[in-house]
């Protein structure tokens, strides 16, 4: 989701027990998210939306990839929803949403269907990779050029 949509929906009070994966631009000024009490935690991680550095940007990192991931896993016990952001909820987000479903057993090819969603390359290699979500290099081309055929 964008992050507007995840500010707007912060407010909701009927909202499940939710967790938060933020993710910033390098230099995107910090959301204003309402103090609910219904999300237990929250995760912020900066870093843009490329494939390679470019000037002051920045690409997700190991690091990152590693704290996303612990974040996941000690708390999914916990929510009955995770909602993930970046800033227009299309690229970024739909990465980290597809190393989500690997990690929790869960079909990700919904991901790479929905005309919504356009992942991040880079970030779902990387994430593949040090996550070990057990994904072959030719799996993850095969859902990217399923991308392009539709």
């Amino acid at each position: 989701m964008s992050q507007k949509e995840a500010e707007e929906w912060s407010y909701n009070q009927w909202m499940e027990v939710t967790l938060l994966v933020s993710i910033l631009g390098t230099h995107a000024p910090t959301p204003n998210f309402y103090r609910n009490p219904r999300i237990i935690d929250r995760i912020s991680v900066s870093f843009d939306d490329i494939h390679e550095v470019q000037g002051n940007q920045t690409l997700l990192s190991e690091e990152d990839c590693q704290r996303i991931g612990e974040f996941i896993l000690n708390h999914v016990d916990q929510v009955e929803t995770i909602v993930i952001h970046c800033s227009t909820g299309e690229s970024r987000s739909a990465a980290i949403a597809f190393a989500v479903c690997r990690l929790l057993g869960l079909d990700d090819r919904w991901i790479f269907e929905s005309p919504k969603y356009s992942p991040n390359t880079y970030c779902v290699k990387k994430l593949n990779r040090v996550l070990e979500l057990g994904l072959s290099e030719e799996e993850i081309v095969s859902r990217f050029e399923y991308k392009k055929r539709h």
